[in-house]
């Protein structure tokens, strides 16, 4: 009995447990159910955000919910949260790798993130099974064109139209296709196909307005567009495209209207029409309408990090520095990862010439976009300010790999090249630019500078005689024009041009002193003299205009060998403005020369005496000790001059030679450089300083940018020849490097550097391979 008792109240537990159990799972596969529903309702409701709750839940209590986790992935592209959308099919996948749509989604995320290889091996796992399955044959088409094999995608999607003759997607894939081909009336037949199968999408009259657009056909553009919007409705997405293109045709007022209206066909909650319109206005640079927009979008999604850094990035274009710098460092504290919010702030640090702390915050930004053309494009910039040329050519490479059209990118280059003497990849980027953009200053000008690189000359000046067709008060075309014609001998043709340069804009300095030049060469002083003080006429209210003009006197009367006025201008140019840098030192030379240094010393002390904080003083009385060689009073006389003007780029620039000439710290060296290019960008000295540096930190093509620049105004300057020539030899470059110290001991034998410039010319002509050691000048 006891036994049969136990037996009993077993039976009852055992069934119990299975109801309990069985209850359990019930309840649990209803849940997962009613999740699912709910999610199914708010899909339909476009509510994606409360979908995805809902789909999390199903796949969290059953994770093998295939059919759950692909929608989940459809929800998460609704979303535009690709990264996650491949982590939902994905799951599905591996839940049931015989979900075929799944394997799929999962391959035309791969072929969107060029990861062209897997892509293919999904596309041919379905076609395998199914090889009439057309969403895996227009997978495979895609991933024969990032195989650059458009023939074959070609034949691939006809073989899907072949088993599908009314298929949008295939005769919308192959019309992109005959585009890539260049067969434009194909392309437009299967886009006019398209839009017969579905008439009510947009896709095939965008791409039909675009090709309008690009023949210059505007009225058919249009009709594209205005049919588009009859048929399938007035949506923001589509007034929006119609806002584009009379954008494109500079058609002001029907772009904004049109945007207008964009957002009042927007819903209320969606932030996304005002976003795009305050990047309208941003790109017409009409900032407070944009910033108007932006903060609205921002008062509907309060929370939203990156409207915040749409706004800080408005800031930045409309130079307010500080607000965007508030901005992004408020979103930084929220989530320091942001990864567009480091590449704002790296800009920020860029502007403001930090490239230490610039350059990580781009590293990231490169790290977690690498295909975006901008980071790396900012990160070029960012290495060219570091002096690190050769890396920044690297990523400007990457640049316009990634963006074919980003036409600084490709300018930059063409300088880069033109300055390794490379005139072939030189003009590779300067015809892209051209092709892009036949108007081109820039490129214009480079090709001329490619021309005379080649000895071209009559090249040359038809490329620049092209920019002034292009814009007539372009003046620095007309300096070259001139640099040319005095090159040729055609002196009158060249001060002409020169003359007409200062015409236009007073401030070219290097017209006036070529002009000068041609006058002195003539031995016309009065003529030199008479075109100086015209000039001063001009810019009244410019000291350092008018300090650099009596320099020019200076160089002038030395010329006409009137010591004592050339002196008097040189004075009169440094109390004119302190910052003439070339007028200290050749003021300094002349008491040298004179042997009257002891007595310029006892003058500048006497100013220093009625006046501590006389900077010309300071300056004045460093650059005599430097003249004597007495480099530690010259050193502490530059930095006082800093102490009173931290900033003070006469100062800057002559203690980063002093400390350079004396094995001082070079990294102190050149952030005083620095300092003196950034007050003074355009002044021969400084470029040569800064170079010179480069030269001595091993950066030889960024040493090559700065003396070339400095050489562009003074091409006859011996010291500046020898240091560009250095910079060659030592980048591997000995015919460049022997034109360049050829010519400094041909205008001067005995400038300082000259021994080590005959000798690396006898070493380059012996083997024309660099030496073990250089010995610094």
């Amino acid at each position: 009995m006891k036994a049969d008792k136990c037996l009993a109240r077993s039976a009852v537990l055992v069934f119990v447990l299975f109801l309990f159990f069985m209850t359990g799972c019930a309840s649990k596969e209803e849940n997962e159910g009613k999740h699912f529903k709910r999610a199914k309702e708010y899909i339909e409701k476009e509510d994606f955000k409360k979908a995805v709750i809902e789909l999390r839940n199903v796949v969290q209590i059953n994770p093998k919910n295939d059919a759950a986790q692909y929608q989940l992935g459809e929800t998460y592209l609704k979303l535009k949260q690709p990264q996650e959308a491949f982590q939902a099919f994905s799951l599905a996948v591996s839940a049931n790798p015989g979900n075929l749509d799944a394997q799929l989604k999962t391959g035309q995320i791969l072929l969107l993130a060029a990861k062209t290889e897997e892509a293919k091996q999904k596309a041919n796992l379905v076609l395998e099974k199914f090889p009439k399955n057309i969403e895996a044959l227009i997978l495979l088409a895609g991933v024969q064109v990032q195989e650059k094999d458009v023939d074959s995608a070609l034949n691939t999607l006809e073989k899907g139209i072949a088993l599908d003759p009314n298929n949008f997607k295939l005769y919308l894939s192959r019309g992109s296709l005959f585009l890539l081909k260049r067969d434009i009336d194909k392309a437009k037949g299967d886009y006019m196909k398209a839009k017969s199968i579905d008439p009510k999408s947009p896709t095939p009259y965008l791409s039909l307005s675009r090709i309008y657009s690009a023949e210059k056909k505007w009225d058919q553009a249009e009709t594209e567009l205005k049919e588009m919007i009859k048929v399938s409705g007035s949506t923001y997405q589509n007034l929006f495209e119609l806002g584009r293109f009379y954008e494109t045709l500079k058609d002001w007022d029907q772009a904004e209207k049109n945007y207008l209206d964009a957002v009042a066909s927007g819903a209320k909650d969606d932030p996304i029409p005002l976003i795009s319109l305050g990047r309208y206005y941003s790109r017409r640079k009409a900032y407070e309408k944009a910033l108007e927009a932006m903060n609205k979008a921002a008062a509907i999604k309060k929370d939203d990090l990156d409207i915040q850094v749409g706004i800080a990035e408005l800031h930045i274009e409309s130079k307010q520095m500080e607000k965007a710098n508030q901005i992004l460092d408020d979103i930084l504290k929220k989530d320091k990862g942001h990864v567009e919010a480091n590449f704002l702030k790296g800009r920020l640090c860029l502007y403001n010439k930090d490239f230490a702390n610039a350059l990580p915050l781009l590293d990231l930004t490169v790290k977690e976009r690498p295909r975006s053309p901008m980071a790396h494009y900012f990160k070029a910039l960012c290495l060219i300010g570091k002096g690190d040329a050769e890396l920044a050519q690297e990523e400007l490479i990457k640049t316009v790999e990634l963006n074919p059209r980003m036409i600084d990118a490709r300018l930059i280059l063409a300088e880069t090249y033109l300055r390794k003497r490379d005139k072939e990849l030189a003009r590779q980027q300067i015809d892209a630019v051209i092709a892009q953009d036949p108007k081109n200053i820039s490129g214009l000008m480079l090709q001329g500078n490619l021309k005379v690189l080649g000895q071209d000359i009559d090249g040359a000046e038809l490329a620049f005689k092209q920019v002034i067709a292009n814009d007539p008060k372009y003046a620095p075309a007309y300096i070259k024009l001139g640099l040319l014609y005095s090159i040729r001998g055609q002196q009158e043709n060249a001060l002409t041009h020169l003359n007409k340069a200062l015409e236009i804009d007073p401030r070219q300095v290097d017209a006036l002193s070529l002009a000068v030049g041609i006058y002195i060469k003539d031995k016309a002083f009065d003529k030199a003299y008479k075109l100086c003080q015209t000039q001063k006429e001009v810019k009244k209210d410019n000291t350092l205009y008018l300090a650099l003009i009596e320099f020019i006197e200076g160089n002038i009367s030395l010329a006409a060998n009137d010591t004592q006025k050339a002196m008097e201008h040189y004075r009169t140019a440094i109390l004119t403005d302190a910052n003439i840098l070339q007028a200290y030192v050749a003021l300094a030379s002349l008491y040298r020369k004179e042997n009257r240094i002891d007595e310029a010393i006892s003058q500048y002390e006497a100013l220093l005496k009625k006046d501590p904080k006389s900077l010309a003083g300071h300056m004045g009385l460093a650059t005599m000790y430097d003249q004597q060689g007495e480099g530690a009073k010259a050193e502490a006389g530059y930095r006082k001059a800093l102490e009173i003007k931290h900033d003070f780029a006469p100062a800057a620039n002559n203690l980063a030679w002093n400390l350079l000439e004396r094995g001082g710290n070079m990294d102190e060296a050149l952030g005083f450089a620095q300092i003196a290019k950034e007050k003074m960008p355009k002044n021969s000295s400084v470029m040569d300083t800064l170079g010179w540096l480069y030269y001595h930190k091993g950066g030889y093509m960024s040493a090559i940018a700065e003396f070339q620049d400095s050489l562009d105004q003074e091409p006859n300057n011996p010291v500046i020849n020898y240091h560009m020539g250095m910079a060659y030899y030592k980048n591997n470059q000995p015919d460049a490097a022997r034109e360049f110290l050829e010519k400094a001991l041909k205008i001067n034998s005995n400038f300082k550097g000259a021994e080590e410039a005959d000798r690396i010319l006898k070493e380059i002509n012996k083997s024309g391979r660099p030496v073990t050691e250089v010995k610094s000048q």
